[in-house]
């Protein structure tokens, strides 16, 4: 807070003989009667509060009023948390709620404990963790969960990172890790919006599929499908998607026939708890399809085959390619990738994924390839959907991004977020390089990992109070023999 000095008056008897001239006493007599003039300029708010501050279309320009006086209200160019504290506490709730609503789930639960006055705000209604987790639909993802690649149906070993802008206002309750630790054989399947769904082996080779939100340590279990009843060794082939308000899961079941080219298309229904199976099937060709970098956009989920060479020169699936399924009326149409990418797909170190691309808050975002091959990445953005045409945006070697790191670089995995970001892993870090104007070509070390020489996959996350849904409890955080 800015003090503005004020002179002041001496009182009582001088204790020393003046021999000034009268002339002289009289300057400093006017001198003494004049006040120093104020300071007019306010000081430079602090970056960190307007940040967190910033909020969209406010209702009333009461509100507008309110929100600039706040960020320009006893703030200092570092201000300590108590002084962001004492100036959330004079603001309207409405405000104060409108605020907490642009914040991460991770930074709420902090302010909730550090002031009684936050643990009364009614963070836990409805109304709020609706409008909570549909701004957080308008954030990037700021961290994101690490796992090895091989022996998927047991793996039990999570890792979860940050962004480092990010590490101190998102997370994940360590609680919920220690679950992922001590759940039989744990591992993550997708997540949207603050919610995951994980997969857990039980002993008798039993699997269990669930929705949970880590923030507010809640769950719900989902059935099992009668086909991983029955094959409890078949591959787990799922598509999560959810808003503020619902989620769509669909399951695409393995063919029961090797040489069938169609999937089983199963919807999960919210409001009967139960799967249903939909109509047409969902044809992929013949090649084996990689539900692990799935991209839903404009209600059509769009899946990308391996590049394994197994098939003959003359099959119309030689090459690998990306295949569409429309939820509305389950057509299957396949997108063909850049000529330049089915160039040398069939060498052994080839690997390719399909990412979002685009800002999050895009209403037009599209969808770019990610080839791997050689120690060198190339992207390709999708520019035109109907006539599949490409534009190349990146290619760059491995080892001429910046990273300081023993030879050979080897990648271990990569996935772009946010669609402006590759998040890549080595054998022992992970990087970020970035894609888009801000930070294009910026290479940036977030942290390390322990899987080595494991092949590694990545699933993006959010923190939000987004709801389970109906039926869901609290997650088993004891250690218990399950």
């Amino acid at each position: 807070m800015w003090k503005i000095g004020i002179p002041g008056v001496c009182r009582g008897p001088l204790q020393y003989t003046d021999t000034s001239s009268s002339q002289q006493k009289e300057q400093r007599t006017h001198r003494m009667r004049t006040p120093e003039p104020k300071i007019q300029q306010p000081p430079p708010p602090s970056q960190r509060f307007l940040k967190m501050i910033k909020i969209k279309n406010p209702t009333t320009m009461k509100q507008q009023k309110q929100i600039v006086q706040a960020k320009n209200t006893h703030m200092n160019e570092h201000p300590p948390e108590e002084d962001v504290m004492e100036m959330l506490l004079v603001l309207p709730d409405e405000i104060v709620l409108e605020i907490f609503s642009w914040l991460p789930a991770t930074a709420i639960q902090k302010f909730k404990s550090a002031s009684d006055f936050f643990r009364t705000m009614p963070f836990e209604e409805r109304y709020f963790v609706l409008k909570q987790s549909h701004n957080a639909l308008l954030r990037k993802d700021p961290c994101f969960f690490l796992q090895p690649n091989s022996c998927k149906k047991y793996s039990a070993i999570n890792e979860f990172h940050h962004f480092l802008s990010e590490k101190t206002s998102s997370g994940v309750p360590h609680n919920f890790l220690k679950f992922l630790e001590n759940y039989p054989a744990c591992r993550i399947l997708a997540s949207s919006n603050g919610l995951i769904l994980g997969c857990s082996t039980k002993k008798n080779n039993q699997t269990e599929l669930f929705i949970s939100n880590p923030s507010t340590q809640s769950w719900f279990l989902i059935p099992t499908l009668n086909h991983l009843k029955e094959y409890p060794d078949s591959e787990i082939n799922v598509a999560f998607e959810c808003n503020s308000k619902d989620f769509m899961l669909f399951l695409f079941e393995v063919p029961a026939e090797w040489a069938s080219s169609c999937y089983i298309v199963k919807l999960y229904s919210q409001e009967e708890g139960m799967w249903k199976s939909i109509e047409k099937t969902f044809f992929t060709g013949t090649r084996r399809m990689m539900f692990d970098t799935y991209v839903f956009q404009n209600n059509v989920f769009h899946v990308i085959s391996d590049c394994f060479p197994y098939l003959h020169k003359k099959s119309p699936y030689f090459r690998p390619y990306i295949m569409a399924y429309t939820i509305e009326d389950g057509e299957s149409r396949m997108l063909r990738v850049p000529k330049e990418a089915r160039r040398g797909s069939h060498d052994l170190s080839c690997k390719m994924g399909i990412y979002k691309w685009g800002k999050v808050t895009s209403l037009d975002g599209s969808m770019c390839l990610v080839r791997l091959r050689k120690c060198v990445f190339t992207i390709w953005v999708l520019t035109d959907y109907k006539s599949c045409k490409w534009k190349r945006v990146l290619k760059i070697r491995v080892r001429a991004m910046g990273i300081i790191e023993e030879e050979p670089i080897i990648v271990k995995g990569f996935i772009v977020m946010n669609g402006d970001c590759l998040v890549f892993a080595t054998k022992k870090k992970v990087y970020s390089y970035g894609l888009s104007r801000e930070n294009y070509r910026v290479v940036e070390e977030i942290s390390e990992h322990g899987f080595d020489d494991d092949e590694v996959y990545f699933t993006c996350y959010s923190d939000t109070l987004r709801l389970c849904g109906e039926g869901a409890t609290t997650l088993p955080l004891l250690q218990q023999s399950y």
